[in-house]
């Protein structure tokens, strides 16, 4: 009898797997012997398993080398080739998101010790320019979260001096370095360095001139000077550089006393004070590398008296001396290493955090100091908690925009960036992190629009350009990308209002018109093209709220109301009716342009701009009434970060069925 196979979906012939990862296959048809073996080689797809990829970049061997090496952290064994930088490079430094390696700086072959140079970690090739770094720094500490790389301190050949320089780049764009800050003082001969997706330390190396046991640390979303963290158990220069760090545990490693030292120290990164004595490496070395994924501090390379191809490896939560991992395909020293695995480059949201569905909010943009930055920050409204960031925007950085979503896609539309006004429109998806993508434009450019939208389509309301104020209204179809189309005229042409939606519905509520404070409320029929009706009016004029809505319920916070700047009343309406205003409750603290992100059941207010430089946000329950309640903080306080009124993402706000 002849055997058949259904669709053709099972071949008697297997088909050896490409990998041992949950994502491999194994087609055909096997022998439970014949699996056996593969899983017993490594070789066998284990499901849940997904490995990372860690990289040893430059260095030393006998003379500058151009390799890029790789291992599997999850795996050990010997690294690999994998490609080669732009040129042969040492004294660089390596950091990463979770799917491209940065090496900047260094002595290069070329001569350069700008050059900021990339490449794609999920595929074997070689690096490409990004950018050029604000200084011509070798031997500095770097480090990196998914969005932000930073470099800090280092000796700058053009002032032939060290230095206390610390600079960023945006990863997923190429482009030069920023300016961030400054050290507490030069530091310089490899510091070493540690991070998580919010804060990163530098610890050691030479410091205004002498061998260190002084840590320092940044927020690395908002810029800003070093401050003391604690000290190292001893003093020392020429450290492994890179990060070896789990979510919670940051490691240094080796260096040089007077003689090489085999000392690994560790910190609490969340905290501050003196790191503790952690164990040892497998011999006194320095001038070596180090990376890590989620669980694992590899140190790579380093020499004693000559280059090293020994790869040490530590459990970051368990004390204890390293064992070894394997070997480099390249001795080097003075190399710079990345991991994709490290916990401070993943995504810091996925479906799988979050309870259910509909419960993630986005801010896009803001201000930073009176400044503008491109981040987008993440809140997981069903959980009480601070602020993370999910990533950036990709036109340029910019505020005073307007937030569209439906459940899959967050996005803005118009703002004001460096270059003015903008009229682009751009998206991202709820369920990855990184840049925005172009959607399309509107018909022209406008700064301060309110934006509103349901499942399918998401309108832009008013705003100004320049000193005057827009009536139009335009609509896009949210899984489509493409242009604005008109939609129609305002009742009350305002800017500075805030919206709300149900399914059906859209409201526009409060803002200002020749410099006065406004109270009415307007609303459309999202489905169909036409000019805004009155509503109804809010319990006082208001402008710069924020909003939040259940599938009936809209709920207007905070603002500039009359001669008060910031004001903490809370108002509400049911969208399904016409009507005023009725009283909600009040915030914890009064604050003006704060944005509001919602599911069904909660709101949560951002930070805003209010008084007493706090940096909390509040939620409250739509369907009930009564005062708010502390969420968690943003990333930076009231006086430093804000939004403009609208700029909010949601994927479960009223809007959506």
């Amino acid at each position: 009898m002849t055997q058949r196979y259904l669709g053709g979906i099972i071949t008697a012939n297997p088909v050896e797997p490409s990998s041992n990862s949950g994502n491999a296959s194994a087609s055909g048809m096997w022998t439970l012997q014949e699996a056996l073996s593969f899983y017993k080689a490594g070789d066998w797809p284990i499901v849940g398993f997904f490995p990372t990829a860690g990289f040893f970049m430059g260095g030393v061997t006998s003379g500058r080398v151009d390799h890029i090496q790789k291992i599997i952290p999850e795996s050990a064994g010997n690294a690999t080739d994998f490609g080669n930088l732009v040129s042969a490079s040492e004294d660089g430094m390596g950091f990463s998101s979770d799917i491209r390696g940065i090496y900047a700086g260094g002595n290069q072959a070329s001569g350069s010790r700008n050059q900021i140079q990339r490449f794609d970690m999920t595929s074997a090739g070689n690096g490409t320019d990004f950018g050029d770094l604000t200084t011509q720094p070798s031997t500095a500490s770097a480090f990196s979260n998914n969005v932000r790389g930073i470099v800090a301190g280092g000796y700058d050949s053009v002032g032939s001096a060290d230095s206390n320089v610390i600079q960023y780049i945006t990863i997923p764009t190429d482009g030069n370095a920023i300016d961030f800050g400054n050290l507490t003082a030069t530091r310089n001969d490899y510091s070493s360095s540690s991070a998580s997706s919010i804060r990163g330390i530098i610890a050691g190396g030479d410091r205004a001139g002498s061998r260190s046991n002084a840590i320092e640390y940044i927020t690395i979303a908002s810029a800003g000077n070093g401050t003391d963290f604690g000290d190292l158990t001893v003093a020392r220069d020429s450290m492994f550089n890179g990060v070896a760090a789990s979510s919670t545990r940051g490691l240094f490693a080796g260096g040089y006393t007077g003689s090489q030292s085999d000392v690994i120290d560790y910190i609490t990164i969340a905290t501050t004070g003196n790191a503790s004595d952690f164990g040892n490496l497998s011999a006194g070395k320095n001038k070596g590398t180090s990376l890590s994924n989620s669980t694992k501090g590899i140190f790579g390379g380093g020499i004693i008296s000559s280059a090293l191809d020994v790869i040490d490896v530590v459990s970051i939560a368990s004390a204890g001396n390293a064992t070894d991992f394997g070997d480099l395909a390249y001795a080097i020293y003075t190399g710079a290493a990345c991991c994709s695995g490290n916990p401070a480059v993943q995504s810091l949201y996925n479906v799988s955090s979050v309870t259910s569905a509909g419960n993630i909010g986005l801010f896009f943009g803001q201000n930073i100091n009176h400044g503008i930055t491109d981040v987008i920050r993440v809140i997981d409204i069903n959980t009480t908690g601070d602020e993370a960031i999910f990533g950036t925007l990709s036109t340029n950085s910019h505020k005073q925009n307007g937030g569209f979503s439906n459940t899959v896609r967050g996005g803005v539309a118009g703002g004001t960036g460096p270059d003015g006004n903008k009229n682009n429109i751009e998206f991202i998806n709820f369920n990855s992190k990184g840049s925005t993508t172009d959607f399309g434009d509107l018909s022209g450019i406008r700064s301060f629009p309110t934006t509103f939208s349901n499942e399918t389509r998401g309108i832009i309301s008013g705003g100004h350009t320049g000193s005057s104020l827009v009536n139009i209204m335009e609509y896009i179809t949210v899984a489509s990308a493409g242009n604005a189309t008109d939609f129609g005229d305002m009742l009350a042409v305002t800017r500075y209002h805030t919206s709300a939606t149900s399914t059906t519905r859209g409201l526009m509520a409060g803002g200002e018109a020749s410099g006065t404070n406004q109270n009415v409320i307007q609303y459309v029929t999202i489905a169909s093209t036409g000019d805004a009706s009155d509503f109804g009016d809010l319990t006082g004029v208001k402008s710069y709220a924020g909003a939040v809505t259940s599938n009936t319920r809209a709920v207007f916070a905070g603002g500039n109301s009359g001669s008060v700047a910031q004001a903490n009343i809370i108002d509400y309406v049911t969208t399904a009716s016409t009507g005023n205003a009725q009283d909600f409750g009040d915030l914890t603290y009064a604050r003006t342009v704060l944005g509001g992100a919602s599911n069904k059941t909660r709101g949560v207010f951002g930070v805003g701009h209010g008084a007493g430089n706090s940096n909390s946000m509040d939620f409250i329950t739509i369907a009930s009434t009564g005062n708010a309640t502390d969420f968690g903080d943003a990333m930076a306080s009231a006086d430093a970060q804000y939004n403009s009124s609208s700029a909010v993402a949601s994927n479960g706000h009223g809007g959506i069925a």
